[in-house]
């Protein structure tokens, strides 16, 4: 079938048939076409569909405000219906609401109701809509969420469950766009409500019989009564509860990050914990931006005082903190409250639910104090024989620390114990992808950023059927007060142990066989991959290619690292005879 009808069963069942553009000039639209419509039935149209349905009393007063408004609203009404061709409000409707084959249009661009502001009475109205529109603008992210939940429709019960910076206002403005409902902040009987902690006191039943769409956001830690009682109460077909986990590297790249330089907008990432409301706010700070400390400050006040300064103590403690620090920071009586209030985790010890909050922490330290507490705490972990954890401290403080460190942490750190080769690079080889964990592909490589101390990831390759030369060239960005972003290379006769910093380039010699890369540490990596058959014989560099270093795991016979070989060979060469190789 052809035609109007054909059409017709193309479009969506629920799609609106006239709509109301909320960006631009206000207007009504059927089927591509602006009807004509007087400013004071549009205001009417717009008010009920933002703002819900709304006595006859409140819009006469609102629209005309003198005695004859409720006959001069009969009036308009009556031309609303001539104008759109069909009876909008049903007689002796009261509260009005708004048709079901009206519907606001939330995508667009232009001021916001462009033209009712002229409208006498509704200036300070309009300025109000403005004002809620671009205090929460669609945050381009979370996308594929946003896709997902646009099938869903009032009444709902969506509970939004993430730390601070989470972005739970800002996604429930952009859901609220992509489902064409009015947005609100305070309980509406229709539309999309938003409720944030302190929640309304209101009854249950009232809540139960809304035919709005809910959006409850909710902190972690403690679930309060109000969420309880919902929860307990609501149907659970009509009802979802989603944990907002950090934005991921490649989408925040997309979006927030995009046109910023690599180390700019990996540090504004990684700093924010990969939180979307943060990461503007890291972008625009060179130090720490005192809104968000300001606000973790403010959210930390629900602890108890003793609680919270000892919170603020274990901030020198970066990953699992160990009894003997836990005890030596004056944290253990309080453990049970910070854990119970979400601060804390347990996994191979206490630690930071983020380590972006942990950073903030820090920064409410004096210089001073900070330096007492890594010292007790170095301490602490050197009686009790914990010579990694100690290491962190220690170079807190400036000191030495090389000796405490283990031999594969010592080799990523300061290069022990590598032997090299000069080799040229022939042909490429293809690499075959076996398994991939917390990697993902990004551009012409891949890209992986670890937020947490106890992040892992790896990739694992199928086995290579002889030797080569395994290239990995990228940029990285790690905080100083970490041992950085590390990886493990395992082939088929050793490990090695790398640190990825800056700028890089590492290239590895791999005997047949299968090879696995483990990336450890904090971090946030964007790198290339590439395998080459190995060439030794002088013919090789007819290309033009110059050899290059080549670091060979599990080498038998390999000159060490060309620097330290030069620097060893001056100082053993300062004698009066000659020295013979």
């Amino acid at each position: 079938m052809k035609g109007k009808e054909g059409n017709a069963l193309k479009r969506p069942l629920n799609d609106p048939v006239y709509a109301l553009p909320l960006f631009g000039r206000a207007r009504v639209v059927f089927q591509g076409k602006e009807l004509r419509v007087c400013r004071k039935g549009l205001a009417l149209l717009y008010y009920l569909a933002l703002e819900g349905p709304t006595s006859r009393a409140r819009l006469a007063d609102l629209l005309y405000g003198h005695g004859s408004a409720l006959q001069n609203l009969r009036v308009e009404l009556h031309r609303l219906s001539r104008a759109l061709g069909r009876e909008v409000f049903p007689k002796g409707q009261d509260p009005l609401s708004l048709p079901s084959w009206l519907k606001l249009e939330t995508l667009g661009h232009g001021e916001v109701l462009e033209g009712l502001e002229e409208v006498e009475g509704l200036w300070e109205w309009v300025q109000e809509v403005r004002t809620r529109s671009e205090a929460f603008p669609g945050l381009p992210c979370r996308q594929e969420l946003l896709r997902e939940l646009s099938s869903l429709h009032p009444p709902f019960l969506l509970v939004l469950r993430g730390r601070l910076g989470a972005g739970q206002r800002q996604l429930a403005q952009e859901l609220a766009r992509v489902l064409g409902l009015a947005f609100h902040q305070s309980l509406r009987p229709e539309g999309l409500v938003y409720l944030e902690f302190p929640y309304p006191q209101v009854p249950l039943r009232e809540l139960l019989r809304s035919k709005a769409f809910l959006v409850l956001s909710l902190d972690p830690g403690e679930e309060p009564r109000f969420f309880l009682e919902l929860r307990a109460n609501y149907p659970p077909e009509r009802m979802r509860v989603l944990e907002l986990s950090p934005l991921p590297w490649y989408e925040a790249r997309q979006g927030l990050l995009a046109g910023y330089g690599f180390q700019q907008a990996a540090r504004a990432y990684f700093l924010a914990g990969g939180q979307p409301e943060w990461i503007p706010e890291w972008l625009a700070s060179a130090g720490c931006p005192q809104r968000l400390l300001a606000q973790l400050r403010l959210q930390s006040r629900w602890l108890s005082e003793p609680a919270r300064v000892a919170l603020e103590r274990l901030s020198v403690a970066l990953g699992p903190i160990p009894e003997q620090a836990l005890d030596a920071l004056g944290a253990l009586p309080y453990l049970e409250e910070l854990e119970r209030k979400g601060w804390l985790v347990y996994g191979e010890g206490y630690r930071f639910a983020k380590e972006a909050e942990r950073r903030l922490f820090s920064y409410t330290l004096p210089p001073g104090r900070r330096r007492e507490l890594h010292e007790r705490a170095a301490t602490a972990l050197a009686l009790a024989g914990r010579n990694q954890e100690e290491a962190l401290h220690r170079k807190a403080l400036g000191e030495g620390y090389e000796g405490l460190l283990d031999p594969h942490l010592r080799q990523a750190v300061f290069g022990e114990g590598r032997v090299w080769e000069k080799r040229g690079l022939g042909r490429e080889l293809a690499l075959l992808l076996h398994e991939n964990q917390g990697v993902f592909p990004s551009g012409q490589g891949f890209g992986l950023a670890l937020l947490e101390p106890t992040d892992k990831a790896h990739l694992d390759f199928a086995s290579l059927e002889e030797e080569a030369v395994l290239e990995l060239l990228g940029e990285a960005y790690a905080p100083e007060d970490s041992w950085g972003l590390l990886l493990a290379l395992r082939g088929a006769w050793g490990e090695g142990h790398l640190r990825l910093e800056g700028s890089f380039a590492h290239r590895l010699l791999l005997p047949p066989g299968p090879f696995r890369l483990r990336f450890s540490g904090l971090g946030v990596a964007e790198f290339s991959l590439r395998a080459y058959r190995p060439r030794s014989d002088e013919g090789t560099f007819r290309s033009g290619k110059a050899p290059v270093d080549v670091w060979v795991l599990a080498a038998k016979k390999a000159q060490e690292i060309p620097e330290q070989g030069e620097k060893k060979g001056k100082n053993q060469g300062r004698s009066d005879g000659n020295v013979h190789p």
